[in-house]
């Protein structure tokens, strides 16, 4: 154990807000047992039970951990995440722990314990009463690597933790890969019902992090932050690399923020370690509200006390004397009750979650880096919806719910000011609709228009595009620094998915045909052929001028005019007054695009 003690160290690494780069608390990394030999920590951790030693070595390496962690400016106002050794389930643990905190001054809610993902808990009947206990010590738990191992839904069920870590498989690539993020956005949804926070562990690329911000991550960990640090004065309070990657990433319309701060109530709060007078100091100070939040003491929200919880007190001839007097005991954490947390920088649709996933709730507790800003009330939740909706309408089209002419317009206007970065934009619309319409009616044609619109959001909008309708049937898409061959290979998928599947709106004898018998404007009878749709792509590439907009609109028309006339319906122009250039037509089996 003395060699251990000169050898093991401890890195921490960052976890982070993911929408500011904030910093929430640090992971203790172990290091150095390599050079005891071990292959793996967890060969060090077997071999000291093995040796009986397994409470002796996690009591050595919860003080160096806790050492470390107390050693960085503001401490108290972060929390450190430890990985509990997995043979230690069935012991008192918690009483153990409580003791490393004591000599830097720290407090329960400081740490929160990692369950491993090698814990089978049907291997350890004792896991709930130990879990239990961690909480009546109010020290916080977090399942580590969900998704991979025993970290699966029944754990979440059977012992719902404060944090999940998701496993890093789950999110490498989770930017390009459709059924990652299909997962990942289910996790999150349930975890957010629970109201457990959800981490994003190992982010090495922008990409990844947008994604797991977009889906409704709360937290961020990876080496595109922060890799694990030995130096403490390495260690930053905010790293605002990850605001500075959503400023500048192209999906990310305009937020809820300024309408969430519209209806914010600023309910003065309490400390949780602040006494009972101090309580009823603050509700007959606000005769407004009938509710005080409470704070730890880094001023994150643990709940509410309700004025109706404690009117037998309050109102009581002696009850006052009786709950502030000492030897009655009572503290205002009796009183806590739970209350859904939402950062600010959430949508508004994740408020609504969080407070129809509560039972029972006057509102949302809302944070700004995980420290409390203000309360939401239940009726000020619902004028809030309202709101957005009518701004979402505003900006939507009526039938396709794409985002409409103002959104389109502020991408463009970001692609064609943001000059180093590469953008590709496509303007799409239908040939021969006009004679599909007329032919078979405009409810038909809206099913056309719909149809398009659901492979927009399935074939692009689902791999990064910005995808909106400008009306009728013209559409338009987007995306910033991707290959132009990736680009090319999904649009052309796109293109040849709706020839396909448009053709079902025909009837059996016109689709045989391969043409409608319709009049054209002009009044005269003519085959016209089955839709398909035309698009024009324009490549802006780094240091290219198209800040002239009527300029930029003439480029366009003429595109679009070109693709209309060519075999493929697909035409290019990669400068500035250069050529077009008329893609090939192709079978477009599409087996590359996907």
């Amino acid at each position: 154990m003395i060699q251990a003690r000169d050898t093991l160290t401890y890195a921490l690494q960052p976890i982070v807000n993911i929408h500011t780069g904030s910093v929430f608390g640090y992971e203790a990394l172990l290091r150095g047992w390599d050079r005891l030999g071990f292959a793996t920590v967890h060969a060090l951790l077997d071999q000291a039970r093995t040796l009986n030693l397994s409470a002796a070595l996690d009591a050595m390496l919860g003080t160096l951990a806790v050492s470390r962690f107390a050693a960085l400016p503001n401490a108290p106002r972060y929390r450190l995440f430890f990985n509990l050794d997995p043979h230690l389930i069935d012991t008192d643990h918690g009483r153990c722990t409580l003791e490393w905190l004591v000599p830097p001054g720290l407090r329960p809610d400081n740490l929160c314990l990692e369950l491993s993902r090698r814990v089978d808990h049907s291997l350890h009947p004792n896991l709930g009463a130990m879990i239990a206990g961690y909480r009546r010590h109010r020290l916080h738990i977090a399942i580590d690597d969900f998704g991979d191992g025993h970290s699966g839904l029944r754990r979440l069920y059977e012992h719902p933790p404060d944090h999940i870590k998701l496993d890093r498989v789950l999110v490498q690539g989770i930017d390009t890969d459709h059924r990652k993020r299909s997962i990942v956005a289910n996790t999150v949804q349930l975890a957010h019902q629970l109201n457990v926070q959800v981490i994003a562990k190992g982010i090495e690329t922008e990409g990844e992090l947008l994604t797991c911000r977009e889906i409704g991550c709360d937290l961020a960990q990876g080496h595109l932050i922060a890799r694990p640090q030995l130096d403490p004065g390495a260690l930053l309070p905010d790293y605002t690399l990850v605001a500075e990657i959503h400023q500048r990433n192209q999906r990310e319309l305009p937020g809820d923020l300024g309408l969430i701060e519209s209806f914010l109530e600023s309910i003065p709060p309490i400390r949780v370690s602040e006494g009972i007078a101090r309580l009823f100091e603050a509700l007959r100070r606000d005769k407004q509200h009938h509710i005080v939040p409470v704070l730890d003491d880094a001023e994150r929200p643990l709940g509410l006390v309700h004025e109706s919880d404690i009117k037998d007190f309050i109102y009581s001839a002696y009850g006052r004397d009786l709950i502030v007097n000492r030897a009655f005991a009572r503290q205002v954490c009796d009183f806590v009750q739970p209350c859904p947390l939402v950062d600010i920088h959430d949508p508004i649709d994740r408020l609504l979650e969080a407070y129809s996933a509560a039972s029972d709730t006057a509102g949302i507790l809302i944070t700004r880096d995980g420290r409390y800003q203000g309360f939401i009330s239940a009726t000020s939740l619902l004028k809030l919806v309202e709101q957005k909706n009518l701004a979402v309408a505003r900006d939507q089209n009526p039938l396709t719910k794409l985002p409409g002419n103002n959104p389109i317009h502020r991408y463009v206007s970001r692609a064609i000011s943001e000059r180093d970065h590469a953008w590709h934009l496509a303007y799409i619309d239908f040939d021969n609709f006009k004679a599909f319409n007329d032919y078979y009616g405009f409810r038909r044609g809206d099913r056309a228009i719909q149809l398009f619109a659901d492979l927009l959001r399935a074939e692009l909008e689902q791999h990064g595009w910005f995808v909106g309708h400008v009306g009728g049937d013209d559409f338009f898409a987007g995306i910033q620094d991707a290959p132009l061959t990736r680009v090319l290979k999904r649009l052309e998928w796109l293109l040849e998915k709706f020839r396909i599947d448009v053709q079902s709106l025909y009837d059996p004898e016109d689709r045989r045909r391969g043409h409608l018998q319709a009049r054209d404007r002009y009044g005269q009878l003519r085959e016209m052929p089955l839709m398909r749709c035309s698009l024009a792509l324009l490549e802006i590439r780094p240091g290219d001028d198209y800040s002239d907009g009527d300029e930029l609109g003439r480029t366009i028309a003429q595109l679009k005019h070109a693709a209309k006339q060519s075999p493929s319906g697909l035409v290019l122009q990669r400068e500035p007054n250069g050529s077009a250039y008329v893609m090939p037509d192709s079978s477009r089996d599409g087996s590359d695009a996907r």
